[in-house]
């Protein structure tokens, strides 16, 4: 007669181990892992000694590693492209909550077309002073050609319609 469970993860059938009556997870490489991560997880949250044990570890590991840091990023050229690009927007994003008095829009995101957010009714924006809130698409041209900059008189002034 076999004892076989159904797997907590992946809801595989497995055969506990005779050594643990209560085995509850398979002995699958990422169901133990799982394993592993929600039982830190919880020591973690519940235990204090075992959060300064943890904490001191990091420390520990970093004061012997002190170039890991620096290391990494020069063996790996895309993680510091990737993390360039989200630094750009978290500023982006820290700079329109700063904002105070503007009179104009704001660009919320570099992507082909650009969104503007106009008006007096963003929370962030305290003395806007434009009369409707409103989202505005302008869908950029693609290629690779030149723009001639026009006349004088197809210069927008600088205030919205």
């Amino acid at each position: 007669m076999t004892n076989k469970r159904r797997c907590a993860y992946c809801m595989g059938l497995f055969e506990p181990s005779p050594f643990h009556a209560k085995q509850l997870v398979c002995s699958s490489q990422a169901c133990q892992l799982q394993r592993r991560r929600e039982s830190h997880r919880k020591r973690y949250c519940s235990d204090p000694v075992y959060r300064q044990v943890c904490l001191e570890s990091t420390q520990k590991w970093r004061q012997l590693n002190p170039e890991y840091q620096r290391d990494y990023r020069q063996n790996h050229p895309e993680y510091v492209r990737q993390n360039r690009e989200a630094q750009r927007g978290r500023d982006a994003k820290l700079h329109v909550a700063h904002l105070v008095k503007n009179n104009s829009a704001i660009d919320l995101k570099s992507l082909p077309a650009r969104a503007w957010l106009v008006g007096p009714e963003l929370e962030d924006l305290v003395k806007n002073n434009l009369a409707i809130s409103q989202v505005m698409i302008f869908q950029t041209v693609a290629g690779n050609h030149v723009h001639s900059p026009g006349s004088c008189k197809e210069h927008l002034s600088g205030t919205a319609y």
